[in-house]
């Protein structure tokens, strides 16, 4: 019986978090941001939890589409001087092409993509590397624009639920793309290297099955594989926004309730959501609904 209580709390994704002078019950859901919106029916809880709430909440409002892709493109530009031609050496540069081909066939030349910072390019590369593991179906609906976390807020939208962002989309970029070009010209080769040697393809799709299979223990393992991202990148992209989220909701609960979905590697681990809320004073506990 001990095993089969272990074994549910690994295979959640949805969290009731209370308690603490909260004002009633809110949730945590992990997102996949390419999961498709049809996931929501294997999340045993979500229809109640999200009834029962009064704000739906995300990583960034995702409420206006075009003006936030066309600030994007904005922070995903390099400076004139800092192209990859420039950033890269003569042998970087032949390997990236040789994983751009893989991508976009053999007419792929480094001047098409030399204009982008290093890290929209480590972006695009990981999110078609993603893609190319994925079932057709989920493909399909990924390119359909039927995704879990724009969903979330387009239901709470429609139930005339407020939205709260824990970040602005600056930020956001900031963090994905704000690291000095040097830097980000290295994580861009780490993850050609990965692609080339059939890792990256491999971490993606143990990534997506362990979400799809709501193995939380699985999805913190493979976040915190050295391999995937080193610390100081798992501080900036995960811990330290966990923080921040946090003290943000220590804001917000004694107010209002709320379902947080975020994505899913944001919740299990010591610096992970779900235990600085517990360390917050909170408690926080699986939820699959009444």
């Amino acid at each position: 019986m001990l095993v089969a209580v272990a074994a549910g709390a690994q295979a959640q994704l949805l969290w009731k978090v209370s308690g603490n002078g909260a004002k009633g019950e809110s949730f945590l859901l992990g997102t996949h941001h390419l999961a498709p919106i049809s996931m929501l029916d294997s999340i045993k809880g979500f229809n109640e939890a999200f009834a029962a709430v009064e704000a739906v909440g995300g990583e960034i409002n995702m409420a206006d589409q075009a003006a936030q892709a066309q600030l994007m493109v904005q922070y995903m530009m390099a400076p004139a001087d800092s192209t990859l031609s420039v950033l890269l050496s003569p042998a970087q540069a032949d390997s990236l092409v040789t994983v751009l081909a893989k991508f976009m066939g053999p007419a792929a030349s480094i001047d098409a993509v030399g204009p982008l910072k290093p890290a929209a390019l480590s972006t695009q590369l990981a999110l078609m590397e993603t893609m190319a593991t994925m079932p057709p179906e989920m493909v399909q609906a990924i390119a359909s624009g039927e995704q879990l976390d724009s969903r979330v807020q387009a239901m709470g939208r429609e139930a005339s639920k407020e939205v709260i962002a824990m970040e602005t989309i600056e930020q956001q970029l900031d963090l994905l793309m704000g690291a000095p070009l040097t830097t980000q010209a290295r994580e861009l080769m780490e993850g050609v290297k990965q692609i080339l040697d059939g890792k990256a393809a491999e971490n993606a799709k143990t990534l997506t099955d362990a979400y799809m299979t709501q193995n939380i223990a699985a999805i913190e393992k493979e976040i915190s594989d050295p391999d995937q991202m080193d610390k100081e990148t798992l501080k900036r992209l995960i811990s330290d926004r966990n923080t921040a989220w946090t003290a943000k909701l220590a804001e917000i609960l004694p107010s209002k309730t709320i379902l947080l979905a975020v994505g899913c590697g944001h919740l299990p681990g010591n610096d992970g959501l779900i235990e600085q809320l517990r360390r917050a004073g909170f408690t926080v506990t699986p939820y699959y609904g009444n």
